[in-house]
């Protein structure tokens, strides 16, 4: 774990590991989707109509992360990932986005917390949209159109060997 995380961990584990949830989930979206993320505080009230995507992982660590994005958010994030002018993009095409942006972002953060980690991932899928829970690690962001919640839950006992 970078140090950094390490000394807010010592503090408060859940603090560290939503800062780093916020602060890695920024930098991949402005460095793979071209668009400037800012934490917020959370509000949800428009989680009911986001666009939203689950991605389970399992391996030294288990759980899930999903994410909901708000619907004026999805157009911008699938035109500048594919190049294409947001006219361009088909409905498929944004969905295969946000899928593509949950896996990335899964990935990236579950890598920043346990570089050391074994991890499988779980194809993306297209979900109903929910709202964390218990035991859940979640971060707000503004984006320039919209915004995005993200919210990863471990579970189980990670494996040893």
């Amino acid at each position: 774990m970078p140090h950094e995380l390490e000394q807010l961990e010592a503090a408060s584990p859940d603090a560290g590991f939503t800062a780093a949830l916020g602060s890695v989930s920024a930098e991949v979206l402005e460095t793979m989707f071209f668009t400037e993320a800012l934490a917020v505080e959370c509000e949800h009230g428009w989680v009911a109509g986001a666009a939203s995507v689950l991605v389970n992982f399992d391996g030294s660590h288990s759980g899930q992360m999903w994410l909901a994005l708000t619907p004026d958010a999805v157009p911008p994030i699938a035109s500048a990932f594919l190049r294409l002018e947001a006219a361009e993009t088909s409905k498929e095409q944004r969905s295969q986005v946000i899928c593509e942006l949950a896996n990335i972002l899964c990935g990236a953060v579950l890598s920043s917390l346990w570089p050391e980690s074994r991890l499988m991932l779980d194809a993306p899928q297209l979900i109903a949209p929910e709202c964390g829970g218990q035991g859940v690690w979640h971060c707000c962001l503004a984006l320039e159109e919209g915004a995005i919640a993200i919210w990863i839950r471990l579970s189980g006992v990670p494996e040893t060997s």
